[in-house]
């Protein structure tokens, strides 16, 4: 155990992280204020959250616990004292032997605490109660919270920040495609003879007649630097119908059986939103684009009707408890699963009865379900702190990685290749007029500046026509920006969702947009500077899921192979961290309740190896992740 702990009151550590322990004051923390002050320490009791049905996480609890703290403050009050940054709120406690009795249920002491709070952005210990934080500060000022029942974490050595949320991701199906399909990631096959050679074994278990299926293909990272053709999927298996889907998620590849599932021949002409990939001659060449993918996935007109089975409920469980797993092994407290529907709504439900839920949930329902979500009366923020709903979710132009982003000025080496445009500017707008009249928030995918440009037409005319003060509606991803963008996106009060992590890892790639526009591609920099809200994201599994690779690529901008990328975009350590923290929280309307280390808030918390603000720029990868604490409780030990 990394972290030990024991119910006497007295700390102690076994195999403690190799690291210079490091002054909790006094350190500079530039997104806020350089003076970070000496954080006091303070306690509120929180309010007990509801608990959830089934063997739920919540805080760790003293059997001996009595609750002498004051009344805590209810409604609106009690959340702008929990939440306001001006000072840290006073004890309230009765008399003072209450104060001798209320024991804490943890207590986390000497630690480098980043607290994302800029009344006191550096500390040094934290108390929890329930599953909220009721004191931050100095060692010696929480220590006489702890009691006969409080448990203790040393953390000396240790960087402790609030628990990171992704703030779009797609776990149950990335937890899917690792329970039921091959690897074609570049990690794990690294030319196209390899990934061959994976389908082929899994195509010998697998009967006759049943779908072969595999993710991750990504050409750029192979030395042929190509899509899959129908041939070489047809020479790993007749027997089987085969699809492929690309890392980006918006293309898929088959072979003949396959197309033949969805009478495809060469006479099929392109769908709407999308497109079949053809050879010299004409033939269809296996690939299919963006809606070329519907009927095989059930998604648009095929809602409902997948050609590609969809897994089992017992399945649907076991990916998302395999996700929630891999999530706390990486810090991450929080999920904003950015395309539900009631198949991965229900698996969520069964996997929190279970007990395997260890990640905190908003889930943002495809938009083809709206008239479910409205019958049904659901707003955004309907549910718990485990679990609610964030709002509705649209799909719209190509992806950033495939290269299809929708743009204004053709890609590099082209005269006219513009992307796929993905969906009709009128459909949109009828899609978002209806869910914003709804009072449902809005995500809608964008990644090209032509269709960037189209998602602010539809927004701005239905906030024209039902004003909302704060919808905070977002764009997702909205990857190719311009400074005409970024102005109009600063005055439609709209959040920005960009991937962290992709100048890193899909940096290769980048090359096709054209040097002027990668000084404003993924402007992170400009986002920040232009006032504009903005929350970390990686698309997972379209890229990688660790918020420290993502904290790297955006402070270096170089991809993996050292080339640096629109450098002027460079943001420092501290502000990715708070875009990874509190930056996911607002853009989901829970800034109150987490995303810093506040009192009030919920005991989410990410110990690390290093201080990533500190060490080398390009060993923030290196760090690990001792912990992982969730309202209070461990999920996760090294």
């Amino acid at each position: 155990s990394i972290l030990a702990q024991t119910p006497v009151g007295k700390a102690f550590a076994v195999n403690k992280p190799a690291t210079k322990r490091r002054r909790a004051s006094g350190m500079p923390y530039p997104l806020c204020t350089r003076d970070s002050g000496r954080g006091r320490a303070a306690c509120l009791r929180p309010q007990a959250a509801p608990q959830p049905h089934g063997r739920a996480l919540g805080a760790f609890r003293s059997e001996s616990r009595n609750d002498t703290l004051a009344p805590a403050e209810t409604g609106a009050a009690s959340r702008k004292s929990a939440t306001r940054s001006s000072a840290l709120p006073e004890v309230r406690i009765r008399r003072k032997e209450d104060a001798m009795t209320s024991d804490v249920d943890v207590v986390i002491l000497g630690g480098n605490i980043i607290t994302v709070d800029p009344a006191h952005p550096r500390a040094q210990a934290i108390a929890v109660k329930f599953d909220r934080i009721v004191a931050v500060g100095q060692d010696d000022e929480v220590r006489p919270l702890m009691g006969a029942g409080t448990k203790v974490i040393d953390a000396h050595g240790m960087t402790v920040t609030p628990g990171f949320i992704d703030a779009h991701c797609h776990p149950m199906d990335a937890g899917r495609r690792s329970l039921l399909r091959v690897d074609c990631g570049p990690d794990k096959a690294s030319t196209i003879a390899d990934v061959k050679r994976a389908l082929a074994e899994r195509a010998l278990a697998t009967p006759p007649g049943q779908w072969l299926l595999g993710f991750g293909y990504d050409e750029a990272k192979l030395p042929e630097k190509r899509l899959l053709t129908r041939s070489e999927l047809d020479e790993v298996t007749l027997q089987h119908p085969v699809f492929i889907e690309h890392s980006s998620g918006h293309i898929g590849m088959l072979n003949t059986p396959g197309l033949e599932r969805g009478n495809l021949n060469r006479n099929s002409p392109d769908p709407e939103g999308g497109k079949y990939g053809r050879d010299s001659a004409g033939e269809l060449d296996g690939c299919v684009f963006e809606s070329g993918q519907d009927q095989f996935i059930g998604r648009g007109a095929y809602r409902g009707q997948p050609l590609i089975p969809d897994p089992t409920p017992e399945q649907d469980r076991q990916a998302v408890a395999l996700a929630s797993t891999l999530a706390g092994s990486l810090g991450i407290t929080g999920w904003h699963e950015m395309l539900a529907d009631p198949t991965i709504l229900r698996a969520f439900q069964t996997t929190r009865a279970h007990g395997e839920l260890h990640t905190r949930v908003s889930a943002y329902i495809y938009i083809d379900y709206l008239n479910e979500i409205t019958g049904a009366g659901l707003q955004s923020g309907f549910g718990d702190s485990m679990l609610r709903i964030g709002g509705a979710k649209l799909l719209g132009d190509g992806a950033l990685s495939g290269r299809t982003a929708f743009l204004w000025e053709p890609y590099a080496g082209t005269t006219d290749n513009y992307g796929v445009q993905g969906a009709s500017a009128e459909m949109m707008e009828a899609q978002v007029l209806a869910a914003h009249k709804a009072g449902l928030q809005i995500g809608i995918h964008a990644n090209g500046d032509r269709f960037i440009g189209m998602v602010m037409d539809a927004y701005e005319k239905a906030v024209g026509a039902y004003p909302r003060q704060d919808h905070r509606h977002r764009i997702e991803h909205c990857s190719v920006m311009t400074p005409e963008l970024l102005a109009r996106m600063k005055r439609l009060g709209l959040v920005a969702i960009p991937f962290g992590e992709y100048i890193y890892y899909h940096g290769e790639k980048m090359s096709s947009y054209g040097a002027k526009r990668l000084e404003t591609m993924l402007p992170h920099r400009d986002f920040l500077d232009a006032g504009i809200p903005v929350a970390g994201s990686s698309d997972y599994p379209c890229g990688p899921w660790n918020p420290l690779v993502a904290i790297r690529s955006c402070v270096t901008r170089k991809s993996r192979a050292g080339d640096g990328i629109g450098l002027r975009q460079r943001i420092t350590a501290e502000e990715v961290i708070r875009v990874y923290t509190l930056g996911g929280a607002y853009a989901s309307f829970e800034e109150e309740t987490k995303g810093s280390i506040e009192i009030g808030k919920l005991a989410d918390f990410a110990f690390l190896s290093d201080d990533p603000t500190t060490v080398d720029t390009e060993r923030i990868t290196d760090i690990s992740v001792m912990a992982t604490m969730l309202g209070g409780k461990l999920v996760y030990e090294k």
